[in-house]
């Protein structure tokens, strides 16, 4: 036999011997366990039994393709692991590879918050994300931090600057802001802005809604239906809540709120908002109320329509900037124009001087009746108008109505300042009525008033039937004087399911719950929220088929109690500095 030829015979022996030598390697045991089987991927039957007593999850929820289903923090398995269990113990399935197995035992050890980008399989269930969902809780001083972080994530702003600004009003209250945490993580925030809005002779208590902000990744699981609720009972806004254990409810995640905790305040608060998504509010109990009320021209026709009507300049007026001492001056003339509007906040000192100080406009020009001099003495003070310029948008111009030209001189010394800064475009923000928008329109300008402008409306959540009857009974008091009747007024409400029968008399006015009279309206929660605005009327509600009469005098005693009134939201206080 040649070389070559031994030489295949002896690798052709050693190739069969390490074949036949293979079976009974297969299930030696070393000092970490039983090594797998290569061929079927099973572990020895004795490796099985104690894998099964320890609750290893079988080969369909483990392996390379399905995934690693994580455990919640506190320990349990989600409602995917949950589901596929009783199969489990039907029929058995043992684990495929020791590695997938080590790998699920890593990430069990595994803190909560690695260990959800450890997993490659499917997320946490809905379930399970509620069931390590914290409850509602009111804000303290130390989440600043963290809510200024979600606020960046969620809406890339506000500013630094703007954010620790706000901290700064009057009203502000850490417990005001409503907070849920996931496995001490922040993932949703509503701030609570308490205010006064002025109603014409009433006094409203208004918690405005501000920066509701959730996680992409816990959205559509109740977050914010939880924060929702927890604010329309006002229980947020009282400073005495709570702080050590920081529930402001029941303390159950997506529940409705518990009993509110008490208010300060004469009556139950309203809820106020901006929003560009109208549907979502409404499905919890917000009605679009107010319209924007705002005109734009070109700078330039208007200073010509200015200047091309001599009867403006009958009294000149000194135009100049204003001054820090003269803020009793700008306090005096805003309580003359809103002493009976209705929508416009009400603004203290100290509201005053923090609106000034966040520096949330350019500057603020003033109109003199007089020589320009300095008067501290608010008696004989000259200043008969002021405007609030940012940009090419006067946010807010109003003047003492003993000075109707004060108006056009203030905007066409805005107009002046808007083309030294080549913006050639000027936007005018005033009351409804303000005479100016008529005066922009007539310089080839555009006056808006509708309820939508740039995809943005105010929506107003109204208290319940029988504290809305409370509040706003001196109104409808006063409103069926004015209409000469000399008898009471009886009206049945059915808004929605509820009934109440309202009676308004010149002495008072009293509501009977779960009755009604023969002259009666009927409408849906929407529609009477947009009839105690005054947003509409009666009668343009039923040709709408918004609402129904049982009689014509019904249709005629709600046009006494709702007429159509407009209402007036100032752009300066929620503007972003």
């Amino acid at each position: 036999m040649s070389r070559a030829a031994s030489s295949a015979v002896v690798s052709q022996e050693k190739s069969r011997a390490a074949r036949e030598a293979a079976p009974s390697k297969r299930f030696e045991s070393s000092k970490r366990g039983p090594i797998a089987d290569p061929i079927n991927k099973r572990l020895p039957a004795a490796e099985h039994s104690r894998s099964s007593r320890q609750g290893i999850a079988p080969s369909s929820q483990i392996g390379p393709t399905s995934g690693i289903l994580p455990t919640s923090g506190n320990g349990s398995t989600n409602g995917a692991a949950d589901a596929a269990e009783p199969s489990a113990k039907s029929a058995f399935s043992p684990p495929r590879l020791t590695a997938a197995t080590s790998s699920a035992r890593r990430i069990s050890a595994a803190p909560p918050s690695e260990r959800r980008f450890a997993a490659i399989g499917p997320p946490m269930s809905i379930a399970a994300r509620h069931a390590a969902m914290g409850p509602v809780v009111c804000g303290r001083a130390g989440d600043h931090p963290d809510v200024y972080q979600l606020l960046l994530a969620v809406f890339q702003g506000p500013s630094r600057e703007e954010f620790y600004a706000s901290q700064d009003e009057p009203s502000y209250d850490p417990g005001n802001r409503l907070l849920i945490r996931h496995n001490g993580r922040l993932v949703a925030h509503l701030q609570l802005i308490r205010r006064t809005m002025g109603f014409g002779p009433l006094r409203l208590p208004v918690d405005r809604l501000a920066w509701l902000a959730t996680l992409p990744e816990f959205r559509s699981q109740g977050v914010a239906r939880a924060l929702l609720n927890v604010a329309a009972t006002g229980a947020a806004a009282n400073g005495a809540a709570s702080r050590n254990a920081g529930d402001c409810g029941d303390g159950a995640f997506g529940a409705d709120a518990g009993e509110p905790i008490a208010r300060e305040k004469a009556g139950p608060p309203w809820g106020l908002l901006r929003t560009r998504i109208p549907r979502f509010f409404h499905r919890w109990g917000w009605a679009v109320c107010g319209r924007h009320s705002r005109s734009r021209a070109r700078a330039r026709n208007i200073l010509a329509r200015y200047w091309a009507d001599p009867a403006l300049r009958t009294t000149p007026l000194n135009i100049r900037l204003w001054r820090h001492v003269e803020l009793s001056a700008l306090m005096r003339i805003y309580a003359r124009n809103t002493i009976a509007a209705f929508g416009p906040p009400l603004r203290s000192e100290a509201y005053w001087r923090w609106l000034i100080s966040r520096k949330a406009f350019d500057h603020i020009v003033v109109a003199i009746a007089g020589p320009d001099k300095l008067e501290l003495d608010e008696a004989s003070a000259p200043i008969v108008g002021y405007a609030v310029v940012r940009q090419k948008r006067i946010v807010e111009l109003l003047t003492d109505p003993a000075y109707p030209h004060a108006g056009p001189q203030l905007l066409a010394r805005a107009c002046s300042d808007a083309i030294e800064r080549d913006q050639q475009e000027i936007e005018l923000e005033a009351p409804p009525s303000d005479p100016l928008h008529r005066f922009v329109a007539a310089a080839d300008g555009q006056f808006f008033h509708r309820e939508m402008e740039e995809q943005e409306v105010f929506m107003v959540r109204r208290p319940a039937v029988a504290a809305l009857v409370r509040c706003v009974a001196p109104l409808w008091e006063s409103r069926l004087r004015e209409s000469g009747m000399s008898r009471a007024c009886e009206l049945g409400l059915l808004v929605g399911q509820e009934k109440h029968l309202l009676t308004v008399a010149r002495r008072g006015t009293r509501s009977i719950p779960g009755r009604l009279s023969r002259n009666y309206i009927a409408c849906s929660s929407t529609e009477f929220t947009r009839l105690v605005m005054g947003h509409s009327n009666p009668t343009e509600a039923a040709d709408g088929g918004r609402l129904t009469a049982s009689t014509q005098v019904a249709l005629e005693l709600a046009g006494i109690l709702f007429p159509r009134i407009e209402t007036w939201h100032p752009a300066w206080d929620d503007l972003a500095c």
